[in-house]
């Protein structure tokens, strides 16, 4: 007899993993590091470095990856096995145990970066992302997300993947060419943003059109919010052994800057242009940032939650949040997961 919380078009399907990249920043060995080679940078003058790309908020640990992990359980349990990727760290929650579950595997950095160890020590999540598709065992197919994305509703494999290719959540958006003075505007025009909104979207959306250039797409680029995003292990594999030294250059980088571009968004755009992509809107999608002081939003955002009209969310800056409002999240978050 059929089991009706087994999605029919997964049967007969090949695997799929989810990859997770987590740092914790708080680690005193860790900060030391990061700090000795932002100085050694910083004297270097490297170029497109972004100051942003060093920031101590970027690296903080405030418990998210581990709404993280529990919601893949609770609403993805047909992923066979999580590849958390770290810096030679494990997480605390998973550090009380003897041994790992079995469906969650550690990788370090020395792993998929091996011949390539003059990348290392890096703190730049687009220097990591580069590399992903290097883990050993990784099924061909995979869910990537960074340790902020939380999983709110049931999920099947269909969600992410459809036949032989991707399932993608966006918006088509206008091309533009990005120059020195483009920058300078884009520069301009984050500090506004950042002082009235709290947000800063801008340089990803740069990275995503870098990313789609790379894939052949000049007028328009599929713009991606802050989602699980599915990808097929052999478009990345493919795509870098015919241009080695793109990745070469893109891991060279120990910070973020802006002359990189995104393996992530690169993936999707390359799936669209060979039509292994279908294409769907943002209605399931939210983020909740901490840097937004807007507090009716928010509390429609979790009632929205609560009622299951959303499949992820993003716990953007939630260290900026207020204890009581943190803790207002997180007995969310776990009345949804059932986690007590």
């Amino acid at each position: 007899m059929d089991d009706p919380h087994v999605d029919p078009s997964s049967r007969n399907q090949s695997p799929i993993d989810a990859v997770v990249t987590w740092v914790d920043g708080n680690d005193p060995d860790h900060r030391l590091k990061r700090r000795r080679a932002s100085g050694y940078q910083e004297e270097a003058d490297q170029q497109g470095m972004l100051r942003t790309g060093s920031s101590e908020t970027r690296f903080q640990d405030n418990g998210e990856l581990y709404y993280c992990l529990k919601s893949i359980r609770a609403f993805a349990p047909w992923i066979r096995r999580v590849y958390l990727v770290t810096d030679n760290q494990r997480p605390d929650f998973l550090d009380a145990h003897d041994e790992l579950p079995e469906d969650i595997r550690v990788v370090d950095h020395t792993t998929i970066f091996r011949g390539y160890e003059e990348a290392l020590p890096t703190f730049n999540s687009r220097t990591i992302e580069t590399a992903l598709w290097r883990i050993p065992g990784l099924a061909s197919r995979f869910i990537y997300l960074n340790d902020d994305f939380v999983l709110v509703a049931p999920t099947q494999p269909s969600t992410f993947f459809a036949d032989d290719g991707v399932v993608l959540r966006g918006t088509w958006k206008r091309l533009s060419r990005f120059g020195p003075v483009r920058m300078w505007v884009n520069r301009i025009a984050t500090t506004i943003v950042k002082q009235t909104l709290g947000i800063t979207r801008s340089m990803n959306h740069l990275l995503q059109m870098r990313s789609a250039q790379l894939a052949g797409f000049e007028k328009r680029y599929f713009d991606v919010p802050h989602v699980p995003h599915p990808i097929r292990t052999a478009t990345l594999r493919s795509f870098f052994d015919d241009n080695e030294e793109l990745f070469a250059s893109n891991i060279r980088h120990q910070f973020r800057s802006t002359e990189q571009f995104s393996a992530i968004y690169l993936a999707h755009h390359l799936e669209i242009a060979r039509n292994r992509a279908v294409l769907e809107g943002t209605d399931g999608v939210t983020m909740i940032n901490g840097e937004m002081s807007l507090s009716f939003l928010l509390e429609r955002k979790l009632r929205q939650i609560r009622k299951g009209r959303y499949a992820f969310t993003c716990l953007q800056g939630f260290e900026k949040f207020s204890p009581e409002v943190q803790a207002k999240i997180e007995a969310t978050l776990n009345a949804r997961m059932d986690v007590h």
